[in-house]
């Protein structure tokens, strides 16, 4: 078919021979071989480029009982969207190979930590590691959120990304965030809300202060990640909020409500939130549910938790006083790490265990009071390796032989002294 459309095209009677084949000479000097009938041989890599760029000759010298220019160029055409096309998953198989590859360095990194943590490295190297895995988990997530972006719309208004990854920590602490069950499958969007059934999935609005519709249930994964939202009025319809919800915005006044019960990963991370009460009926907080929270100066824990989970409260450095009440049973690891802020600190009567590097950086803490007996008392709660690198003293080994009271430093110093 190619050679007919060369011949019938490109080629002048100047350059065939007295039976109306191509002659040898002809293409020869530009590259492009011809099988022994004269005709073009396709396998060298010149051939096709040869016939795109051959331009029409005079219309004297064509032959015009075979001249179909208009099947040329379909042929082009239909050439040209297969190259569209070939180019495009090229760069979904880069797009995906990317992904792989930033998994297994995930892997590799997280090995590493756990390596460096169980093998007592110094704390700086523990640090950049987590930094390492961090940044290596926002790229990931960037290539899936681009892939999402690119791909075609599947006939629903809104869609959710399809995984959201979160920073790691020190440990790994496995939970299972509830997730709503929307009423419909139906999509609608009011005022800037995506709505799906009775799940919030997005707010594309350019409102900075919002209230939040009162047939929403749940509000779903990255719904105000990133967005200039300053104030929300959740309804009390609303009973689970999904990770990353809040994550990034630039949220700075929040009230939960009663009939919240479940919040997920990483929720209200890296917010500009400055007071926080967690209410009663909230039953489950996923880890770094409030991390990176640094201008809070308030905070309020309800009797409905029984734990602090990993990584919760993490650098939230401008708290200076924390009460965790009685109904709270342990303190995950790293829940206070780098709360710079923190001068004072009660641990209820319930707590019976307290994580690796709990209060690790706290290095204005000079007054800790111990309600209750800690069974379980990691050997890092309060930091290790010495004063610079996260340690705040001797605090665990003068718990160990002190029991439940108040114990304080100077600021700065090393000897704690129960009161």
């Amino acid at each position: 078919m190619i050679n007919n459309l060369f011949e019938n095209c490109c080629v002048p009677r100047s350059d065939r021979s007295a039976d109306g084949e191509l002659k040898f000479a002809s293409f020869y000097s530009s590259g492009v071989r011809l099988s022994a009938l004269g005709r073009l041989d396709f396998s060298h890599p010149h051939a096709l480029t040869a016939c795109i760029i051959c331009p029409p000759p005079p219309p004297a010298t064509m032959v015009k009982p075979n001249y179909k220019f208009k099947k040329c160029l379909s042929f082009l055409a239909i050439l040209t969207i297969f190259a569209l096309i070939f180019v495009s998953a090229c760069n979904k198989n880069k797009e995906n190979a990317e992904i792989a590859a930033l998994a297994a360095e995930l892997k590799e990194m997280k090995a590493e930590l756990e390596k460096a943590k169980s093998g007592n490295a110094a704390p700086e190297e523990i640090a950049k590691l987590e930094t390492a895995i961090a940044e290596i988990v926002a790229e990931e997530q960037q290539v899936e959120k681009k892939q999402t972006a690119a791909a075609p719309a599947s006939g629903t208004t809104s869609t959710a990304p399809a995984s959201t990854a979160t920073p790691a920590a020190s440990q790994s602490v496995a939970t299972t965030t509830p997730t709503a069950t929307p009423a419909a499958s139906t999509s609608t969007a009011t005022g800037g809300f995506q709505v799906s059934g009775a799940k919030l999935t997005k707010y594309n609005g350019t409102s900075t202060s919002v209230v939040i519709p009162n047939n929403v249930t749940s509000i779903g994964k990255e719904a105000f990640t990133n967005t200039k939202v300053t104030s929300v009025t959740i309804p009390d319809s609303v009973t689970i909020i999904e990770e990353n919800a809040f994550a990034s915005s630039s949220l700075t006044n929040i009230t939960i409500p009663n009939s919240v019960t479940s919040i997920g990963d990483g929720a209200f991370s890296g917010t500009g939130i400055t007071s926080l009460t967690i209410p009663n009926s909230v039953t489950f907080i996923g880890r770094l549910g409030f991390s990176g929270n640094i201008k809070l100066t308030s905070l309020t824990i309800g009797n409905g938790i029984t734990s602090i989970g990993e990584m919760l409260f993490y650098n939230c450095n401008s708290l200076t006083s924390i009460t965790i009440p009685n109904n709270i049973t342990s303190i995950g690891p790293r829940a206070f790490a780098h709360c710079f802020g923190l001068t004072n600190v009660t641990i209820g009567s319930g707590v019976t265990s307290i994580g690796a590097d709990a209060f690790y950086s706290c290095d204005n803490l000079t007054s800790v009071t111990f309600k209750g007996t800690i069974a379980n008392l990691d050997f890092s709660a309060f930091g290790h390796g010495g004063v610079g690198y996260g340690w705040i003293g001797d605090l665990y080994f003068k718990y160990l032989e002190g029991g439940i009271g108040t114990y304080k430093r100077q600021s700065g110093g090393e000897q704690w002294t129960k009161q």
